[in-house]
């Protein structure tokens, strides 16, 4: 009797409510093109650039529905080598209208690799770290056997709506990895694994669905203006064996700064030295770089010939983001020892 009682009070027992499924948070994903939108042969080899569409990237992307309520806008569909001020523009406008959303909880951007890391540095400069926004390309086209774009895409899309993401502002996701704007690098020009952070490794992963962060959301440093008109121009000399004066003349010309791609801790060589010594004299903004593309410059690294070459170390940048940085800040007139504490202060990776 006492098991027959216990069976029909189980059989009787009504089963317990289930916690009502949480909304989805909502990626704003922009377009922009690059290889991740091309098309082209199964091998990947030959195919055009930029002419997928933002819908097909996403329909592309299995159980993305489940992730995370997607809205899709196509700013643009170019290679990457075609991103230029105009275009940046646009972007910007329309990531900060998307972060202005009170509805969005992050935003994806997908871009061509060649550029990716100058698009990433120079939003980072200007967008406030309220919102994850986070850039992604691919190194196969769509139409390649084993193309990377989905998995990229999905993976930009978990870190852009991950609660962890909170706080950290722009960051680059590309084959399972995270990286920060400032060191990240495309360091291959055919393999997957393109991207690295050659001086402080990566961020995170996304080997899991959820993003793993390697370290603690840090404050982001407060964001420069973009100011109406073209940018200044900034010229990037590669210095080089058997550098002349003369060829650092031709490549600045008329540029209201200058961005060396240098030997060593961003040297050049003797002749050169006059012909900067020039530049910076005439008010010349001069930035010195490590032409491999990583290493810390210092300002100790400088020419040792007293005030004749005042030049500014551009600390971890690479030479083309160097160039974005100078850009923004010759908007305002600003000296040496105060375009050096910017390099000082933006120059370096936040931890």
């Amino acid at each position: 009797m006492m098991l027959l009682a216990a069976w029909s009070g189980a059989a009787m027992a009504q089963p317990a409510a289930q916690p009502a499924p949480q909304p989805l948070g909502q990626v704003r994903v922009l377009a922009t093109g690059g290889t991740i939108a091309g098309a082209g042969n199964a091998a990947g080899v030959s195919y055009k650039s930029g002419v997928v569409g933002v819908a097909d990237l996403i329909r592309a992307v299995p159980g993305v529905e489940q992730v995370a309520t997607i809205s899709a806008e196509q700013v643009a569909n170019v290679a990457s080598g075609d991103m230029d001020e105009t275009l940046w523009r646009r972007l910007l406008g329309r990531v900060e209208a998307a972060i202005a959303d009170p509805g969005v909880n992050g935003v994806v951007i997908t871009h061509g690799t060649d550029t990716l890391e100058e698009t990433a540095f120079f939003l980072s400069l200007l967008v406030p770290a309220t919102k994850p926004v986070v850039l992604v390309g691919s190194m196969r086209p769509s139409t390649a056997i084993s193309a990377d774009g989905p998995q990229n895409l999905g993976d930009a899309i978990r870190v852009a709506v991950a609660p962890a993401s909170a706080g950290r502002g722009v960051m680059v996701v590309m084959n399972d990895t995270i990286f920060d704007p400032t060191s990240v690098t495309k360091v291959d020009v055919r393999r997957v694994e393109a991207f690295a952070a050659p001086s402080h490794g990566p961020i995170g992963d996304m080997l899991k669905p959820q993003p793993r962060f390697f370290t603690g959301s840090l404050p982001a440093p407060p964001s420069l203006t973009l100011k109406p008109g073209a940018l200044p121009s900034v010229a990037i000399v590669y210095a080089h064996a058997g550098l002349t004066g003369d060829d650092v003349r031709r490549i600045a010309g008329d540029a209201k700064g200058v961005v060396i791609a240098g030997v060593g801790a961003g040297g050049f060589s003797t002749s050169a030295r006059k012909a900067i010594g020039e530049l910076t004299k005439r008010g010349v903004a001069v930035v010195r770089t490590p032409r491999q593309g990583h290493g810390d410059i210092w300002t100790s690294d400088g020419p040792d010939d007293g005030d004749s070459v005042s030049t500014i170390a551009g600390r971890e940048l690479t030479p083309a983001k160097a160039r974005i940085l100078l850009m923004l800040a010759l908007q305002e007139r600003r000296d040496t020892a105060g375009l050096q504490a910017l390099f000082d202060y933006y120059g370096v990776p936040v931890r």
